[in-house]
């Protein structure tokens, strides 16, 4: 299935989790602008706001936008977005944090949540933005920072005869605080395992259905579609063409150059005429020196101008030692009845046909003659060795 493409820092990307990134912070970021501007508004209505936080805030809210605007104008990258957000977010709230607790540890009022709410929120960012074992150590040196801060303002009032106040929420805040690493920690390695096996698996799959030599479908996998083609055909009439081709001589190659000269040729040629056959296609090696095209909502004129097109790009390319290569075409077309093996075997026929008027041609074979009986009967005669 194709993954559609999205365009990060002016570059296309496949990767969804990028995609999925780029959509969270485009919504994700304005929202946080707004919420930012309402606890703002709603402290100066209620002269709530310390005399920092009555500048921080609005400042805060127009770096985020600027940024906001920057990257859905594409003029930075995701990866440098992605930074200056976690680094104003981590300074902010680390900056926040050591105000509560130093305004506490001053004027000795009293512990209450405020910032600390936003929190888990620095670890979430850590663990979205960076890799698991980055992440960790970010989210450990932060929580670190505020321990610190923490425990020096405790120690603070101890030295004091005094007790830190609602002490025991904010042992709660730094206990909650190793739980949220701690979890996010395992989710994030339990979603890179399954990341990495499915990964895994794509490319076991992808291994089964690729030819290894040419890179391009095997025979296993030609058969499954040729078979889901014939079925859409009966289903919706468009029309369906096969055509078969196998390269002229191509036993002279292995023999006067050596398999790995005739490997290499195989290479090529499968290069080479992916770049003339649409790329929604299929076409993949069938066999030794043999090439399956399944050209669909193709009738049978197209199918002969496109051989020929193939034919004719083959003709026209050098082979390094092999020198020149070509190859001959037989091509069958869908009719009523059809099944894969008819058409295969039509096309077959053609192909065959090609060889006896003297290869470096394309042959077309109707419905309705007479088909060999047996898999290894050929209808028209080819010299031994001449292939």
């Amino acid at each position: 299935m194709a993954i559609k493409k999205v365009l990060v820092g002016g570059k296309p990307q496949d990767d969804p989790i990028v995609a999925a990134k780029r959509k969270v912070f485009l919504i994700g970021t304005p929202v946080g602008v707004l919420a930012i501007l309402v606890i703002w508004g709603i402290g100066l209505r209620q002269a709530s706001l310390s005399i920092a936080d009555r500048f921080t805030l609005p400042l805060l809210a127009v770096f985020f936008l600027t940024l906001t605007i920057l990257f859905w104008q594409q003029l930075i990258h995701l990866r440098s977005f992605e930074f200056f957000i976690y680094g104003l977010v981590v300074a902010f709230v680390l900056f926040e944090f050591g105000s509560i607790i130093i305004k506490i540890t001053i004027l000795h009022g009293s512990f209450v949540p405020g910032i600390t709410l936003w929190l888990p929120f620095v670890y979430i960012l850590s663990f979205l933005i960076l890799s698991t074992n980055r992440a960790l150590l970010f989210s450990s040196i932060f929580f670190l920072a505020t321990l610190i801060i923490g425990v020096a303002s405790i120690i603070r009032f101890m030295a004091a005869g005094l007790v830190f106040p609602n002490m025991p929420l904010l042992v709660q805040v730094y206990f909650a605080s190793i739980f949220y690493v701690a979890v996010l920690y395992l989710v994030t390695r339990i979603k890179d395992h399954y990341i990495s096996e499915h990964m895994r698996a794509g490319d076991l799959t992808r291994l089964a259905m690729i030819d290894s030599l040419t890179q391009v479908d095997n025979r296993r996998l030609l058969t499954q579609l040729l078979k889901e083609d014939v079925a859409r055909v009966d289903r919706d009439g468009m029309p369906l063409s096969v055509i078969l081709f196998d390269l002229d001589r191509f036993k002279n190659i292995n023999d006067s150059y050596g398999h790995n000269t005739g490997d290499e040729v195989l290479r090529q040629v499968a290069y080479q005429l992916r770049q003339v056959i649409r790329t929604s296609d299929p076409f993949g090696r069938w066999g030794g020196d043999e090439f399956l095209v399944l050209a669909t909502n193709t009738d049978g004129q197209q199918a002969v101008e496109l051989a020929q097109r193939m034919r004719e790009n083959l003709e026209n390319c050098d082979f390094g030692p092999a020198g020149k290569v070509t190859a001959s075409f037989g091509i069958s077309t869908y009719q009523n009845g059809d099944t894969p093996e008819t058409l295969i075997r039509r096309a077959d026929m053609g192909l065959y046909k090609a060889k006896s008027k003297g290869r470096n041609r394309v042959e077309a074979v109707i419905a309705g003659i007479t088909l060999p009986l047996f898999e290894g009967d050929k209808p028209y005669p080819v010299a031994k060795g001449q292939d």
